[in-house]
């Protein structure tokens, strides 16, 4: 079948090949009466916009990349979902791979971003990259924005949350409620994040004279199942344990899962507080309370940051830090029974 051309529609229309480009490209100065005339008479002709040439002629393209490490993770979804919305806005296409904490999987997929003439990219790292990586990423010239996983020494704008104060304000609600026997459950070996969450509930503990307990801080991956698997063992040596602030929801409902098994109930005889504040956090029996973060916030700031980066903005590199919140629900009950 014959493709239909710039020229032939615009023929038709009786405008300039530029008005019809403006239109596709929903640019410039065009009156109403005029736009709806030309779409009308592409639809009507079939005209298929080829965007793979446009980005071989503009030397660029309306493709946006979102690197994360770990797509399964609800709260990941929640900051897409921010993000996807404020890209459409700019009639910016959001491409999503996930690395799965490899790095040669992020290489490749940054290296087919650049291969694509992507305008820009976010990216959550994986927790190994090489100094090496940023560094050549740097030279690329590609608008990058690296989201909610902070790195140190790293020269690119930065959108995530305050972890240190969040799990600060989890420790200390359950302070408030009489607890002094607090566990502290998730998170990888070598996570700056963590390390920042388990400083805020450290230091709480110290501040009300707590000596925190090692044995009472435990790693687990991003699921209910592994969240489930570590409590079990956790409480069994330490049946003690009143109190746990959860690296993640998704973590926190892994260890209700625990609790229900031993008998035991959050928000009567044990109490719990996750970290994220996604959906489920609300829907589950007990409502957990957990330290919301504004996933999509998230996602829609560091868009709208990507969006000037693209369009220009060469200021030094920003440090966007959104407050934490404690959002109280039925998992921490009101005291200490």
């Amino acid at each position: 079948m014959t493709s239909v051309t710039l020229a032939q529609v615009a023929k038709r229309a009786g405008v300039s090949t530029a008005t019809v480009s403006m239109v596709l490209r929903n640019r410039g100065r065009i009156s109403h009466e005029t736009r709806q005339r030309v779409l009308h008479i592409l639809d009507e002709m079939g005209y298929v916009y080829n965007q793979t040439a446009a980005n071989l002629r503009n030397r660029t393209s309306n493709q946006v990349g979102l690197l994360l490490h770990d797509i399964t993770n609800p709260f990941y979804g929640e900051m897409t979902a921010g993000l996807s919305h404020e890209m459409e806005r700019h009639d910016l296409l959001l491409f999503l791979a996930n690395s799965e904490e490899s790095g040669e999987r992020q290489q490749k997929f940054v290296d087919s971003l650049m291969r694509n003439n992507a305008c820009g990219m976010l990216l959550c790292a994986a927790r190994e990259t090489s100094p090496l990586f940023f560094e050549a990423l740097k030279r690329r010239n590609i608008p990058t924005i690296i989201v909610v996983r902070p790195f140190d020494d790293v020269d690119f704008d930065f959108v995530g949350t305050d972890n240190f104060l969040g799990t600060q304000l989890a420790t200390q609600h359950l302070l408030r409620l009489g607890h002094r026997h607090i566990a502290f459950i998730g998170g990888s070996l070598g996570s700056t994040s963590r390390a920042q969450r388990i400083g805020g509930y450290t230091s709480k503990l110290l501040e009300n004279n707590i000596q925190p307990e090692s044995e009472w801080i435990v790693t687990s991956q991003a699921s209910q199942s592994e969240g489930s698997r570590v409590s079990e063992a956790l409480f069994r040596r330490f049946p003690q344990i009143t109190a746990a602030v959860c690296y993640q929801d998704i973590v926190a409902l892994g260890v209700m899962q625990t609790l229900r098994k031993a008998g035991r109930t959050p928000g009567k005889d044990f109490a719990l507080v996750g970290f994220d504040d996604i959906t489920e956090a609300s829907l589950v029996q007990p409502a957990l309370t957990t330290i919301s973060v504004a996933a999509k916030e998230i996602g829609r700031k560091a868009g709208e940051l990507l969006y000037s980066r693209i369009q220009g903005n060469d200021e030094p590199p920003k440090r966007i830090i959104l407050p934490p919140a404690l959002v109280i629900r039925e998992s921490c009950g009101d005291r200490l029974r």
